[in-house]
């Protein structure tokens, strides 16, 4: 018996195409970004343009609780992270 007949023998399993990437963090009291560190050095937060709370799949033993930042550095580059709160922990979501 054939287990999957679309699958292609070899072949990598599917990935995302743009997968958070695990980024450190200066929050404030109210768990918002303050400085993000990029590439060794450490960039104040001059605003945060849009934020946005994600709240999925509530019914698995992981859901998606997220919540969402876009941001402006101090070099006026426009990046977006988010706040796992599951784990607590920060990433950065590029794309």
């Amino acid at each position: 018996m054939v287990e999957n007949p679309r699958a292609t023998p070899g072949a990598d399993p599917i990935r995302p195409l743009n997968p958070p990437v695990p980024v450190e963090v200066q929050e404030s009291t109210q768990q918002r970004p303050v400085a993000i560190q990029i590439r060794d050095r450490w960039m104040s937060v001059s605003s945060i343009d849009d934020l946005c709370n994600v709240d999925e799949e509530w019914w698995r033993e992981r859901p998606i609780v997220r919540m969402y930042y876009q941001v402006r550095l101090e070099d006026s580059r426009s990046i977006t992270v988010f706040r796992d709160m599951v784990d607590g922990k920060w990433y950065r979501q590029n794309g």
